[in-house]
Protein backbone atom coordinates (compact mmCIF):
# COMPACT_ATOMS: atom_id res chain seq x y z
CA UNK A 1 0.00 0.00 0.00
CA UNK A 2 2.62 2.29 0.93
CA UNK A 3 4.45 1.70 -1.86
CA UNK A 4 1.61 2.70 -4.38
CA UNK A 5 1.11 5.63 -2.56
CA UNK A 6 4.97 6.97 -3.27
CA UNK A 7 4.55 6.21 -7.11
CA UNK A 8 0.99 8.20 -6.52
CA UNK A 9 2.89 10.94 -5.13
CA UNK A 10 5.68 11.06 -7.44
CA UNK A 11 3.38 10.54 -10.30
CA UNK A 12 1.90 13.44 -9.43
CA UNK A 13 4.75 15.40 -8.56
CA UNK A 14 6.20 14.67 -12.60
CA UNK A 15 2.73 15.69 -13.35
CA UNK A 16 2.61 19.06 -11.44
CA UNK A 17 6.39 19.90 -13.16
CA UNK A 18 5.46 19.05 -16.46
CA UNK A 19 2.71 21.33 -16.25
CA UNK A 20 4.93 24.16 -15.03
CA UNK A 21 7.20 23.85 -17.39
CA UNK A 22 4.41 23.93 -20.09
CA UNK A 23 3.34 27.16 -18.83
CA UNK A 24 6.61 28.33 -19.18
CA UNK A 25 7.23 27.05 -22.33
CA UNK A 26 4.29 29.10 -23.00
CA UNK A 27 5.14 32.50 -21.25
CA UNK A 28 7.90 32.55 -23.39
CA UNK A 29 6.50 31.59 -26.75
CA UNK A 30 4.05 34.40 -26.11
CA UNK A 31 6.77 36.91 -25.16
CA UNK A 32 8.36 35.86 -28.61
CA UNK A 33 6.47 38.36 -30.90
CA UNK A 34 7.57 40.74 -33.70
CA UNK A 35 8.53 44.25 -33.60
CA UNK A 36 4.70 45.44 -32.76
CA UNK A 37 4.27 43.36 -29.79
CA UNK A 38 7.77 44.19 -28.03
CA UNK A 39 9.40 47.76 -26.68
CA UNK A 40 11.41 49.03 -29.64
CA UNK A 41 14.43 51.03 -29.34
CA UNK A 42 15.83 52.41 -32.92
CA UNK A 43 19.17 53.86 -33.34
CA UNK A 44 19.70 57.90 -34.16
CA UNK A 45 22.72 59.83 -35.29
CA UNK A 46 22.33 63.89 -35.36
CA UNK A 47 23.91 65.64 -37.45
CA UNK A 48 25.12 67.76 -34.02
CA UNK A 49 28.31 65.34 -34.04
CA UNK A 50 30.18 67.67 -35.43
CA UNK A 51 33.19 66.16 -38.19
CA UNK A 52 32.36 62.88 -38.06
CA UNK A 53 32.77 61.41 -41.62
CA UNK A 54 29.37 59.55 -43.31
CA UNK A 55 30.87 56.14 -43.19
CA UNK A 56 31.74 56.53 -39.29
CA UNK A 57 28.00 57.65 -38.94
CA UNK A 58 26.74 54.58 -40.59
CA UNK A 59 29.10 52.33 -38.49
CA UNK A 60 27.88 54.11 -35.52
CA UNK A 61 24.39 53.30 -36.19
CA UNK A 62 24.87 49.76 -37.43
CA UNK A 63 27.05 49.09 -33.99
CA UNK A 64 24.05 50.59 -31.90
CA UNK A 65 21.52 48.54 -33.63
CA UNK A 66 23.99 45.66 -32.64
CA UNK A 67 23.98 46.71 -29.38
CA UNK A 68 19.85 47.01 -28.59
CA UNK A 69 20.02 43.49 -30.74
CA UNK A 70 22.36 42.06 -28.49
CA UNK A 71 20.07 43.05 -25.50
CA UNK A 72 16.56 41.93 -27.13
CA UNK A 73 15.40 45.12 -28.10
CA UNK A 74 13.33 45.26 -31.30
CA UNK A 75 14.46 48.03 -33.22
CA UNK A 76 15.53 47.92 -36.61
CA UNK A 77 16.43 49.80 -39.63
CA UNK A 78 13.03 51.28 -41.42
CA UNK A 79 11.00 50.71 -38.32
CA UNK A 80 9.99 54.05 -37.02
CA UNK A 81 10.17 54.39 -33.16
CA UNK A 82 9.46 56.97 -30.52
CA UNK A 83 12.01 55.66 -28.46
CA UNK A 84 15.55 55.68 -29.56
CA UNK A 85 19.21 55.49 -28.73
CA UNK A 86 21.23 58.42 -30.12
CA UNK A 87 25.34 59.05 -29.19
CA UNK A 88 27.56 62.05 -28.83
CA UNK A 89 31.36 61.70 -29.79
CA UNK A 90 34.06 63.52 -28.01
CA UNK A 91 37.39 63.48 -29.30
CA UNK A 92 39.82 63.42 -26.35
CA UNK A 93 42.94 63.45 -28.44
CA UNK A 94 43.82 62.98 -31.77
CA UNK A 95 47.92 62.08 -32.87
CA UNK A 96 49.23 61.22 -35.94
CA UNK A 97 51.57 58.30 -35.74
CA UNK A 98 54.99 58.46 -37.22
CA UNK A 99 55.48 55.67 -40.08
CA UNK A 100 55.43 54.78 -43.33
CA UNK A 101 52.75 55.59 -44.26
CA UNK A 102 51.90 58.08 -40.87
CA UNK A 103 48.76 56.73 -38.76
CA UNK A 104 45.92 58.72 -37.18
CA UNK A 105 45.26 57.61 -33.58
CA UNK A 106 41.60 58.94 -32.15
CA UNK A 107 41.39 58.50 -28.53
CA UNK A 108 36.99 59.10 -28.36
CA UNK A 109 34.17 59.18 -25.61
CA UNK A 110 31.14 58.03 -26.90
CA UNK A 111 28.05 58.81 -24.84
CA UNK A 112 24.76 56.70 -25.70
CA UNK A 113 21.22 58.39 -24.77
CA UNK A 114 17.74 56.42 -24.42
CA UNK A 115 15.03 58.07 -24.38
CA UNK A 116 11.31 59.40 -25.66
CA UNK A 117 12.66 61.21 -28.91
CA UNK A 118 9.22 62.13 -29.74
CA UNK A 119 8.54 64.05 -26.58
CA UNK A 120 12.67 64.77 -25.88
CA UNK A 121 12.42 63.31 -22.57
CA UNK A 122 15.98 61.87 -21.87
CA UNK A 123 15.97 58.22 -20.18
CA UNK A 124 19.51 57.86 -19.05
CA UNK A 125 23.04 57.55 -19.89
CA UNK A 126 26.20 56.10 -20.67
CA UNK A 127 29.93 56.52 -21.74
CA UNK A 128 32.35 54.20 -23.52
CA UNK A 129 36.25 55.03 -24.29
CA UNK A 130 36.97 53.96 -27.70
CA UNK A 131 40.19 53.91 -29.53
CA UNK A 132 41.10 53.35 -33.18
CA UNK A 133 44.27 53.82 -35.67
CA UNK A 134 44.09 54.15 -39.55
CA UNK A 135 45.65 55.40 -42.27
CA UNK A 136 43.03 58.58 -42.41
CA UNK A 137 41.08 59.80 -40.20
CA UNK A 138 37.75 58.42 -41.27
CA UNK A 139 39.45 54.61 -40.59
CA UNK A 140 40.53 55.61 -37.50
CA UNK A 141 36.63 56.28 -36.61
CA UNK A 142 35.85 53.08 -37.85
CA UNK A 143 38.37 51.03 -36.06
CA UNK A 144 37.35 53.15 -32.70
CA UNK A 145 33.46 52.26 -33.13
CA UNK A 146 33.94 49.16 -34.02
CA UNK A 147 35.82 48.47 -30.83
CA UNK A 148 33.15 49.17 -28.99
CA UNK A 149 31.78 45.69 -27.72
CA UNK A 150 27.77 45.22 -28.11
CA UNK A 151 27.95 43.50 -24.11
CA UNK A 152 29.26 46.45 -22.58
CA UNK A 153 27.88 46.34 -19.17
CA UNK A 154 26.91 49.62 -18.42
CA UNK A 155 25.23 50.12 -21.82
CA UNK A 156 23.74 46.75 -21.17
CA UNK A 157 22.18 48.36 -17.82
CA UNK A 158 21.35 51.32 -19.39
CA UNK A 159 18.96 49.66 -21.68
CA UNK A 160 17.24 48.04 -18.27
CA UNK A 161 16.68 51.31 -16.88
CA UNK A 162 15.46 52.39 -20.57
CA UNK A 163 13.03 49.58 -21.24
CA UNK A 164 11.79 50.32 -17.27
CA UNK A 165 10.50 53.64 -18.07
CA UNK A 166 9.30 52.82 -21.31
CA UNK A 167 7.01 50.30 -19.96
CA UNK A 168 5.77 52.88 -17.74
CA UNK A 169 5.34 55.29 -20.06
CA UNK A 170 3.04 52.61 -21.31
CA UNK A 171 1.16 51.18 -18.16
CA UNK A 172 1.10 55.06 -16.63
CA UNK A 173 -0.27 56.66 -20.32
CA UNK A 174 -2.43 54.13 -21.16
CA UNK A 175 -5.61 56.39 -21.12
CA UNK A 176 -3.83 59.01 -22.86
CA UNK A 177 -2.69 56.43 -25.82
CA UNK A 178 -5.99 55.36 -26.84
CA UNK A 179 -7.71 58.78 -26.81
CA UNK A 180 -5.26 59.37 -29.03
CA UNK A 181 -5.60 56.47 -31.52
CA UNK A 182 -9.46 57.37 -31.00
CA UNK A 183 -8.42 60.98 -32.31
CA UNK A 184 -7.22 59.45 -35.17
CA UNK A 185 -9.72 57.38 -36.09
CA UNK A 186 -12.40 59.81 -36.07
CA UNK A 187 -9.53 62.24 -38.08
CA UNK A 188 -10.45 58.67 -40.09
CA UNK A 189 -6.92 58.57 -39.95
CA UNK A 190 -7.24 54.76 -39.70
CA UNK A 191 -3.57 53.74 -40.29
CA UNK A 192 -1.76 55.64 -37.93
CA UNK A 193 -4.65 54.67 -35.25
CA UNK A 194 -3.76 51.11 -35.88
CA UNK A 195 -0.07 51.28 -35.89
CA UNK A 196 -0.31 53.10 -32.68
CA UNK A 197 -2.60 50.62 -31.14
CA UNK A 198 -0.54 47.92 -32.34
CA UNK A 199 2.84 49.38 -30.89
CA UNK A 200 1.83 48.93 -27.25
CA UNK A 201 3.77 45.92 -26.38
CA UNK A 202 2.66 42.69 -25.09
CA UNK A 203 5.01 42.81 -21.74
CA UNK A 204 2.42 45.80 -20.97
CA UNK A 205 -0.18 43.27 -20.63
CA UNK A 206 -3.10 45.37 -19.16
CA UNK A 207 -2.52 48.51 -22.08
CA UNK A 208 -1.90 45.51 -24.71
CA UNK A 209 -5.45 44.52 -23.80
CA UNK A 210 -7.11 47.46 -23.74
CA UNK A 211 -5.27 48.30 -27.10
CA UNK A 212 -6.35 45.34 -28.23
CA UNK A 213 -9.96 45.54 -27.86
CA UNK A 214 -9.81 48.85 -29.45
CA UNK A 215 -7.99 47.54 -32.74
CA UNK A 216 -11.11 45.70 -33.54
CA UNK A 217 -13.68 48.67 -33.33
CA UNK A 218 -11.27 50.78 -35.16
CA UNK A 219 -10.77 48.50 -37.92
CA UNK A 220 -13.94 47.91 -38.14
CA UNK A 221 -14.75 51.70 -38.56
CA UNK A 222 -12.03 51.75 -41.34
CA UNK A 223 -13.56 49.15 -43.44
CA UNK A 224 -17.42 50.80 -42.58
CA UNK A 225 -16.06 53.91 -44.23
CA UNK A 226 -13.95 52.02 -47.08
CA UNK A 227 -17.53 50.02 -47.88
CA UNK A 228 -19.42 53.43 -47.91
CA UNK A 229 -17.07 54.80 -50.45
CA UNK A 230 -16.36 52.39 -52.82
CA UNK A 231 -20.14 51.03 -53.26
CA UNK A 232 -20.98 54.35 -53.92
CA UNK A 233 -17.91 54.97 -56.68
CA UNK A 234 -18.90 51.41 -57.91
CA UNK A 235 -22.17 52.33 -58.19
CA UNK A 236 -21.55 55.84 -60.37
CA UNK A 237 -19.62 53.95 -62.57
CA UNK A 238 -21.83 51.16 -63.38
CA UNK A 239 -24.99 53.80 -63.79
CA UNK A 240 -23.12 56.04 -66.12
CA UNK A 241 -22.67 53.35 -68.48
CA UNK A 242 -24.18 49.77 -68.16
CA UNK A 243 -21.74 48.54 -70.61
CA UNK A 244 -18.37 46.10 -70.53
CA UNK A 245 -16.15 49.07 -69.54
CA UNK A 246 -18.50 49.99 -66.74
CA UNK A 247 -18.81 46.81 -65.37
CA UNK A 248 -14.91 46.22 -65.45
CA UNK A 249 -14.77 49.54 -62.95
CA UNK A 250 -17.27 48.55 -61.03
CA UNK A 251 -15.92 45.08 -60.01
CA UNK A 252 -12.91 46.39 -59.77
CA UNK A 253 -13.85 48.83 -56.61
CA UNK A 254 -16.03 46.01 -55.33
CA UNK A 255 -13.72 43.61 -55.28
CA UNK A 256 -11.36 45.90 -53.04
CA UNK A 257 -13.87 46.07 -50.58
CA UNK A 258 -14.36 44.31 -46.96
CA UNK A 259 -16.75 41.34 -46.53
CA UNK A 260 -17.15 42.47 -42.83
CA UNK A 261 -17.71 45.65 -43.57
CA UNK A 262 -21.53 46.56 -42.73
CA UNK A 263 -22.43 47.44 -46.13
CA UNK A 264 -21.35 44.14 -47.95
CA UNK A 265 -24.81 43.18 -48.22
CA UNK A 266 -25.28 46.16 -50.73
CA UNK A 267 -22.36 45.07 -52.44
CA UNK A 268 -23.81 41.84 -53.39
CA UNK A 269 -26.70 43.33 -54.55
CA UNK A 270 -24.64 45.36 -56.46
CA UNK A 271 -22.81 42.66 -58.02
CA UNK A 272 -25.94 40.81 -58.66
CA UNK A 273 -27.44 43.69 -60.38
CA UNK A 274 -24.17 44.63 -62.97
CA UNK A 275 -24.60 40.34 -63.70
CA UNK A 276 -28.12 41.05 -64.67
CA UNK A 277 -26.67 43.85 -66.95
CA UNK A 278 -24.61 41.72 -69.21
CA UNK A 279 -26.16 40.87 -71.89
CA UNK A 280 -23.25 38.49 -74.55
CA UNK A 281 -22.32 36.19 -71.33
CA UNK A 282 -21.01 33.80 -74.19
CA UNK A 283 -18.57 35.99 -74.89
CA UNK A 284 -15.00 34.92 -73.28
CA UNK A 285 -14.34 38.26 -71.69
CA UNK A 286 -17.91 38.93 -70.28
CA UNK A 287 -17.73 35.06 -68.74
CA UNK A 288 -14.74 35.85 -67.04
CA UNK A 289 -16.31 39.21 -65.24
CA UNK A 290 -19.56 37.26 -64.59
CA UNK A 291 -17.56 34.87 -62.96
CA UNK A 292 -15.99 37.27 -60.67
CA UNK A 293 -18.53 39.32 -59.63
CA UNK A 294 -20.36 35.75 -58.44
CA UNK A 295 -17.15 35.29 -56.61
CA UNK A 296 -18.12 38.66 -54.41
CA UNK A 297 -21.48 37.39 -53.14
CA UNK A 298 -20.26 33.95 -52.70
CA UNK A 299 -17.37 35.86 -50.12
CA UNK A 300 -18.18 35.24 -46.53
CA UNK A 301 -14.66 35.38 -45.04
CA UNK A 302 -12.18 38.58 -44.61
CA UNK A 303 -9.57 38.39 -47.25
CA UNK A 304 -8.20 41.62 -47.50
CA UNK A 305 -5.43 43.13 -45.16
CA UNK A 306 -5.19 42.18 -41.38
CA UNK A 307 -4.86 45.27 -38.73
CA UNK A 308 -1.12 43.92 -37.80
CA UNK A 309 -0.52 44.38 -41.88
CA UNK A 310 -2.00 47.92 -42.03
CA UNK A 311 0.14 48.87 -38.79
CA UNK A 312 3.80 47.21 -40.61
CA UNK A 313 2.70 49.14 -43.99
CA UNK A 314 2.16 52.03 -42.02
CA UNK A 315 5.36 51.61 -39.86
CA UNK A 316 7.18 50.83 -43.30
CA UNK A 317 6.04 54.17 -45.41
CA UNK A 318 7.33 56.03 -42.31
CA UNK A 319 9.83 58.95 -43.53
CA UNK A 320 13.17 57.78 -42.72
CA UNK A 321 14.87 60.93 -42.25
CA UNK A 322 12.64 61.58 -38.92
CA UNK A 323 13.86 64.93 -36.85
CA UNK A 324 13.86 63.57 -33.15
CA UNK A 325 13.82 66.01 -30.23
CA UNK A 326 16.87 65.49 -28.37
CA UNK A 327 17.64 69.16 -27.00
CA UNK A 328 19.53 69.13 -23.56
CA UNK A 329 20.33 65.77 -23.53
CA UNK A 330 24.01 66.49 -23.56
Amino acid sequence: MKIKSYISIIALALLTLCGSMVEVLAQNKMDKTDDLGRIAIVPYVTDQIEDLPEIAKNNLRSKMAQILTKQGIAGSAGFSSQFIMVPNISVLSKDVVAGAPPKVALNLEVAFYIGDGINGVKYGSAAVMAKGVGSTETKAYVSALRNISSSNKDLAKLIDTAKERILEYYNDGCDFIIKEANNLAAQNKFDEALYALSSVPVVSKECFNKAQDRIGDVYQQMIDRDCDMLLNQATNAWNAGQNYEAAVEATNLLNQIEPESACFSKVKTLSKSIRAGIKDTNNKEWAMLNKQLESITEIEKNRLSTTKEIALAYANNQPQNVVYNVKGWW
